[in-house]
């Protein structure tokens, strides 16, 4: 039970970082108006795609170690992993539009560690509630 909560943070952890870090390059650029590629109007069309990109990676990952450790149902916590992720991701962006009076920069800092504990914590959760040893 533990290796498969250890497993699922652990994939969360990267996912979520690797997520943090796709939005980060996409955005860097973005101080020189909306003609630069990830700014402007074009910009939420492209979290969509990442979003789901990453979610398909921790899905293969996750399968990949439950296969590893012996354990079954890796697809199922890779799907409710996903699920959990982005029902727990639209939670953190309604608390902070409309429950949080922050600064912008802390702001960009609450949401950058939110993007990389909410999918921790949603694989986490859904690998300690599934699997079993063969």
């Amino acid at each position: 039970m533990l290796s498969r909560t250890a497993l699922g943070a652990v994939v969360g952890t990267v996912v979520g970082a690797g997520f943090l870090l796709t939005l980060e390059t996409l955005t860097r650029y973005c101080n020189g108006g909306p003609g630069r590629a990830g700014c402007g109007s074009g910009f939420p069309l492209t979290v969509g795609p990442v979003f789901a990109f990453w979610m398909v990676v921790a899905g293969v990952l996750i399968h990949l170690g439950f296969r590893v450790v012996r354990t079954e149902r890796g697809w199922w916590v890779a799907g409710t992993g996903s699920a959990l992720w982005l029902l727990l991701f639209v939670g953190v962006v309604f608390f902070r539009t409309f429950q949080v009076d922050m600064y912008q920069e802390d702001v960009h800092r609450f949401m950058a560690t939110m993007y990389v504990v909410v999918p921790c914590v949603a694989y986490g959760v859904a690998a300690l509630c599934a699997g079993r040893a063969r």
